[in-house]
C-alpha cells in the first residue's frame, strides 16, 4: 500500500476501526491478497451453519422470505469531482453517477450534471417515502424523472448512471454506461451488470440536448436475493481498476472479518485507488486498451474519481 493511500482522509476512520478490532489485520496484507492473481484461495473462516458472512444469520432453506433492507455505506475518493451518489436507507435506494469528463474541455463543470441527476433522484425517492405514501417506485421511473428534471432545467455536461432499489427480496436496476454493480453471495459473484460502451473508454451518457443516449437504451433488470447477499456499486473508478475476482476475494475476505458497510467501502476503494497509481498492473483499464488497440504490452490502473457504495443485505428491523 502506498504512503499516499494512507493520508487519504475518508479511508482514516476504517484504517483506525480495524486496527483495533483486529490488530492482527495489516490492511497492506489485506489489499495484497485482495490484488492476487485468480486461482490463490483466501481460506474461509470456520463459520456456524447458517452465518450469512457478514456476522448474521441467513434464512433456513425452506422459510418465508422476508421483507430484507440494505444497510449500506459509500466511500468517495475525489480525483476530478466529477462522481456523484445517493442512498436512502427506509426507501431502499442506492445510486452513483460519473460526469463525462471530456466537457471540461468545454470549460463545463463536468461534475455538475452528475450531482444534480443523483439529487434530483434522492428528491424523487424522499417524495415517494414521506409518510402516507404508498408509491413503491421502481429504479428505471426514479431515473427516467431525474433525467426529466436535467432536461428542464437544461444541465450542461452528461453523465453515466446506476440506481438500484430493493423491495421485500428483489433487487431492481436501471443503468446506463459504465456506472456498474455486482451482487456476491457467499463469496462469488453472482450477477454483475455489462459495461455499455460505444468503443472503448466512451461510454453511453445521458445529457440535456439530443447528442447524448436515449434512456430508452438503459438496461433494466432485477432478481431475488438473500439474507447476506452484498451489493457493490461504484463508478468506472472502481471497475476499471478492479477485477471481479479481486472483488469478490476483497468481499469474502472483508465479511469473514466483519467488517461494517463502511468498513468494506473504505477497503474497496482503496484497493481500486492502489491500482489506480499503478503502472505495472494487469487492470480491467488495461486489458480493455490491448483489446481495443492490440498492445500486448499495456499496462497499469487508471487515474479517476473512485465512488463505492457497499449495501448488505440484511432483514429489515435488525
Amino acid at each position: 500500500m502506498t504512503r499516499a493511500l494512507e493520508t487519504l482522509e475518508p479511508i482514516q476512520g476504517t484504517l483506525s476501526e480495524i486496527n483495533k478490532r483486529t490488530p492482527e489485520v495489516r490492511v497492506s496484507t489485506f489489499v495484497t491478497r485482495a490484488l492476487q492473481t485468480l486461482g490463490t484461495e483466501h481460506a474461509p473462516s470456520a463459520r456456524e451453519d447458517g452465518d450469512a458472512g457478514h456476522g448474521r444469520r441467513a434464512e433456513r432453506p425452506g422459510a418465508r422470505p422476508c421483507a430484507l433492507h440494505m444497510d449500506w455505506a459509500a466511500c468517495v475518493l475525489p480525483r476530478h469531482g466529477e462522481d456523484a451518489h445517493f442512498g436512502h436507507a427506509e426507501a431502499g435506494f442506492i445510486g452513483v453517477a460519473d460526469g463525462v469528463g471530456g466537457y471540461r474541455r468545454r470549460g463545463v463543470d463536468a461534475g455538475a450534471f452528475a450531482r444534480q441527476l443523483m439529487a434530483s433522484a434522492l428528491a424523487k425517492v424522499e417524495l415517494a417515502a414521506r409518510p402516507g405514501k404508498v408509491r413503491r417506485l421502481r429504479p428505471e421511473g426514479v431515473l427516467e424523472r431525474a433525467y426529466e428534471s436535467m432536461v428542464i432545467r437544461g444541465t450542461p455536461g452528461a453523465s453515466t448512471a446506476v440506481v438500484l432499489s430493493l423491495h421485500r427480496s428483489t433487487l431492481r436496476w436501471a443503468y446506463i454506461g459504465d456506472s456498474a454493480f455486482a451482487v456476491l453471495r457467499g463469496g462469488r459473484i453472482v450477477h454483475r451488470s455489462a459495461a455499455q460502451q460505444r468503443r472503448f473508454n466512451c461510454p453511453y451518457q445521458l445529457n440535456a440536448d439530443d447528442r447524448g443516449d436515449s434512456l430508452d437504451e438503459a438496461e433494466v433488470g432485477g432478481m431475488p436475493v438473500e439474507d447476506g447477499d452484498v451489493v457493490v456499486a461504484g463508478t468506472d473508478g472502481l471497475f476499471d481498476n478492479v477485477r471481479d475476482d479481486q472483488l469478490a476475494r476483497a468481499v469474502q475476505m472483508g465479511t469473514e472479518l466483519g467488517f461494517s458497510p463502511k468498513n468494506m467501502a473504505d477497503i474497496i476503494a482503496a484497493i481500486a485507488y492502489d491500482v489506480s497509481k499503478s503502472k505495472l498492473a494487469l487492470s480491467p483499464f488495461s486489458l480493455a486498451y490491448r483489446k481495443a488497440y492490440g498492445e500486448r504490452s499495456y499496462y497499469g490502473g487508471k487515474k479517476d474519481d473512485i465512488t463505492v457504495i457497499v449495501a448488505y443485505i440484511v432483514p429489515k428491523n435488525s
